[in-house]
């Protein structure tokens, strides 16, 4: 092992052959005198143009240039006579020192001496430098510099404040996935098991869901002049606690076997979760605070309510979903016209056939979408299986992405993408009392028919008579409503200022027929022939619908 004396010998040895030599001339009675050093084994010569440019500078008189390439060449340390100075005093060099607005940063510009005068030590400069108050983040390497090679009226940054960092802020650490969002694998076909998305978790009682992290404390900085310069103060984050969940020690634990859910607005909580074999008459309408799993059908007519998820492992018909988290199908939704699905996450479903669907968060359907209305805050996807959109409104913030979009028989499908979301708000609020006033208005004229039936056959009863009168007024104050609710839909569809990066894919073909809408003047209609291949519909730098061929998303 080597001693510490020979491992510093060998420092100061590796400094020496790395030094650089340098020069000096000075003003000896007049006489203007040339002293080079020579520079270690690594080190760099004094180079002869760099002596003539100072000689210049300086102002030296009748100057000998073969005698100072001579001193150069021998680099003998020693002061040698090269010419004359006779204008004034000597006058030693000196730095004018500037401290930036902030106090971060200070810069000094090095004067030359004049008539011969000693150019600043090492010990001067640092004078000058702490006697402007600079003590922080001085860089000793362009203070050397600059006393053995010195730059002269150079700006030169020689001091640095020192920032604050930051600290962290508190977190919320989750022991459970919280997005929400689907896991969607496709097999060597490219085609996504809408069965297998992972969307539902749980967990057993006593299980660790979620844990509070304390915020890290932060470092002070400082300017040049040594002011403190504090720190962002740190966030401490709070947790809201939901139904069966306790605390301890600043960890969550689930009381119950249940679902862990993580809402928009920060609660925890852990959803109980009820499993039926179906929703009919032997049960009635739902309305349950956790989870709802159906194994078979759900009856026509019959409403399921929830601030947990829903999870239909067959098709639904004419029924009314509506829950705070996600719907997840595994068959698919025929609602014939009067069927309703509304969740504040996200929609899964196999197929859409003459349905309304409406998701705060996006819209995930395998087969096809057909004839229906979805709207959806995020996205739309209809990919994985035939992924085809044939007819009805779809509405998006961000994304409708399908393999086919339209029909052969040119089936009017109409698209508007990029819509806010307080537009796509009110525009679901319309779309919803447009659908409830249809109902409405269905079971007002079927009771109409049976009473005209019926009046054909024998005369009505004075009831029944003033019956026939107040439905015949409510009809035509109906339909008078949803014309003008349906005028009023149609005005806003296409009258919005549109998200600059909504986009429209279709992976196979785009069909005559459809029509797209991004917003205010914007509309594309596909008409004569299909457009085949990949394509992506985006607005353009100048606000212009452009049509992107044989491109992926």
């Amino acid at each position: 092992m080597n001693s510490p004396n020979s491992y510093t010998d060998r420092i100061l040895m590796d400094l020496e052959a790395s030094e650089n030599g340098f020069f000096q001339i000075e003003n000896q009675r007049g006489k203007a005198t040339l002293k080079v050093s020579k520079p270690g084994a690594k080190g760099q010569k004094v180079e002869f143009k760099d002596v003539v440019a100072r000689v210049k500078l300086f102002g030296v008189e009748d100057y000998d240039l073969d005698q100072i390439k001579k001193i150069v060449s021998l680099a003998e340390n020693k002061a040698v006579e090269i010419g004359s100075w006779s204008k004034g005093d000597p006058v030693p060099s000196y730095i004018d020192i500037t401290i930036s607005e902030d106090q971060m940063e200070a810069k000094f510009v090095l004067h030359p001496p004049k008539h011969g005068g000693a150019l600043l030590t090492e010990h001067q400069m640092r004078e000058q430098i702490a006697a402007t108050g600079i003590s922080i983040g001085i860089i000793d390497s362009v203070i050397l510099s600059s006393i053995r090679n010195p730059e002269f009226f150079i700006p030169q940054i020689f001091a640095k404040g020192t920032p604050p960092i930051p600290g962290k802020d508190g977190e919320i650490r989750l022991h459970f996935r919280s997005d929400n969002k689907p896991k969607l694998e496709e097999d060597e076909h490219g085609r996504i098991d809408f069965k297998d998305i992972h969307i539902i978790q749980s967990v057993k009682p006593g299980a660790l869901i979620a844990e509070k992290i304390p915020p890290k404390k932060g470092e002070y900085g400082k300017t040049v002049t040594g002011n403190i310069i504090p720190y962002p103060e740190e966030k401490i984050v709070n947790w809201i606690l939901g139904p069966n969940v306790e605390e301890s020690d600043n960890k969550l634990y689930a009381k119950i076997a249940g679902r862990p859910v993580y809402s928009p607005i920060g609660e925890i909580r852990v959803d109980e979760v009820i499993q039926l074999e179906a929703v009919d008459y032997s049960t009635g309408n739902i309305d349950f605070p956790g989870t709802i799993i159906v194994e078979e059908k759900i009856g026509d007519g019959f409403s399921l309510t929830t601030s947990g998820s829903i999870i239909i492992k067959n098709s639904v018909g004419k029924a009314f979903l509506k829950a705070k988290g996600d719907i997840v199908i595994s068959g698919g939704f025929m609602g014939r016209g009067e069927g309703y699905i509304e969740s504040e996450g996200n929609i899964y479903a196999k197929f859409v056939e003459q349905g309304k669907v409406t998701a705060s968060g996006s819209i995930f359907v395998e087969e096809a979408v057909m004839h229906s209305e979805l709207s959806a805050k995020d996205t739309i996807r209809v990919e994985g299986g035939r992924g085809e959109i044939i007819g009805g409104t779809l509405i998006a913030g961000n994304q409708v992405a399908c393999t086919k979009l339209g029909a052969v028989v040119e089936t009017k499908t109409k698209l508007a993408i990029g819509t806010p979301p307080d537009l796509l708000e009110e525009l679901n609020r319309m779309k919803k009392d447009i659908a409830e006033k249809e109902v409405t208005l269905h079971k007002v004229q079927l009771t109409l028919t049976k009473l005209a039936e019926k009046s054909q056959k024998k005369e009505l009863t004075l009831e029944e008579k003033d019956s026939l009168t107040k439905l015949k007024e409510a009809n035509d104050k109906l339909t008078k409503f949803l014309e003008t609710q349906s005028k009023q839909f149609e005005f806003a569809l296409s009258s919005f200022e549109p998200n600059k990066n909504a986009s429209v894919f279709a992976e196979r073909e785009v069909f005559p027929g459809v029509e797209l809408t991004f917003g205010a003047g914007k509309i594309y209609r596909q008409t004569i022939s299909s457009l085949v291949g990949k394509t992506t519909f985006i607005l353009g730098i100048d606000g212009s619908i452009q049509t992107e061929r044989n491109v992926s998303r």
